[in-house]
């Protein structure tokens, strides 16, 4: 089991075998010190979103540590329990889900990893009563045209079932 050290905010894995056992198996976490790492790279330390955690956590391939005590992390809860619920999902469906942040959308989703392929996928996650104005389909059908990517809306419904909603754009 690999340990995951909570310092402030932030989840940090140390050392080389721990950080490239998560990354290089399935592109968990980001080296702090290389954006942009290559096999062969040093990847300690290394940092982990809260969902990231909360995933390994529940695989049973990490434990939470602050200092020598052993910590449990509390469930997510309201829009974060919806956003976790979306991660978890495509998660399970094999995909490569990092931060959609510098795309404008909550998750950026590759299907073999970054730097070997490009996102295809920006997700933005919703609530599910949320109602979505023209100014947001213009937004997302401009980000995705400019980044060359789908861009995806995703909620849960009460029963915590993720949907998924593509738009498309028609030339007529």
């Amino acid at each position: 089991m690999i340990r995951v050290e909570k310092t402030g905010d932030a989840y940090l894995v140390f050392g080389e075998e721990n950080a490239g056992a998560l990354y290089w198996g399935e592109y968990f976490g980001r080296p702090l010190n290389n954006s942009k790492p290559k096999i062969g790279d040093k990847l300690s330390p290394m940092r982990l979103s809260k969902y990231e955690v909360l995933y390994l956590l529940e695989q049973g391939k990490v434990s939470v540590v602050k200092g020598n005590k052993k910590l449990n992390i509390a469930k997510p809860t309201g829009n974060s329990l919806v956003v976790y619920t979306i991660y978890k999902d495509l998660r399970t469906k094999g995909l490569i889900v990092r931060s959609g942040l510098k795309f404008g959308a909550t998750f950026a989703v590759y299907i073999k990893g970054p730097g070997i392929d490009h996102a295809p996928f920006l997700v933005q996650v919703v609530p599910e009563t949320y109602r979505l104005s023209g100014i947001e389909v213009i937004r997302a059908g401009r980000l995705s045209h400019g980044a060359r990517k789908r861009f995806v809306f995703a909620t849960v419904t009460e029963q915590r079932k993720p949907i998924y909603i593509t738009l498309s754009w028609v030339k007529i």
